[in-house]
């Protein structure tokens, strides 16, 4: 059965000729969310690689907005430890963690949870349910030179290192950040 390679959502997504008779739209699906599940992993990797490369570039700032900073990207070694590093080398750091839900079993076990409760004068955790500017994609920025972006899912991934898309993506964070607040279901379950 002849396929055709498809871009859905920035991905590759195998697609099965409708063409045949024989096809079914349950196998199509299958088939689609069979490549969507190969894709992901590669997608992830190469997120992580660009999310370490800007933590561990940056020497005094890295603000992070993530609806629920997200296991597989934040959750790892290497992201806490570029925060550890960024707190004690450098002078008058400042990480910010935006998130949109606060619920304390998604974040009971997440080390950067956990890193803002030991580095409280570096690190700071707010939360913000909704805003018109967030869409709930995931923004990485690292001294306000560098952002990753994530978006669809985390499905499709931006770098940016242009000055003038940067300070748009500061600006927009700057301005949830002011609109979020300190987490009170975070604050009274610790």
């Amino acid at each position: 059965m002849a396929c055709l390679w498809k871009q859905v959502e920035g991905l590759k997504i195998r697609e099965a000729n409708v063409a045949n008779p024989i096809h079914q739209k349950g196998s199509a699906r299958s088939a689609q969310d069979k490549a969507i599940t190969q894709e992901l992993p590669n997608v992830l990797a190469e997120s992580s690689e660009n999310l370490s490369s800007i933590m561990t570039s940056a020497c005094r700032s890295i603000d992070i907005a993530s609806p629920a900073l997200e296991p597989a990207l934040f959750d790892k070694d290497e992201v806490v430890s570029a925060i550890v590093e960024l707190a004690r080398k450098g002078r008058n750091p400042r990480i910010r963690l935006l998130i949109a839900n606060d619920n304390p079993s998604n974040l009971e076990r997440h080390r950067l949870v956990a890193l803002t409760r030991r580095l409280t004068s570096a690190v700071s955790l707010r939360v913000l349910s909704s805003h018109p500017e967030w869409h709930h994609q995931t923004i990485v920025i690292g001294d306000q030179r560098q952002v990753l972006l994530l978006l669809q899912g985390q499905r499709e991934q931006k770098v940016l290192d242009n000055p003038h898309s940067v300070t748009r993506w500061v600006d927009v964070f700057d301005r949830l950040w002011h609109a979020s607040e300190q987490s009170s279901e975070l604050k009274n379950h610790y």
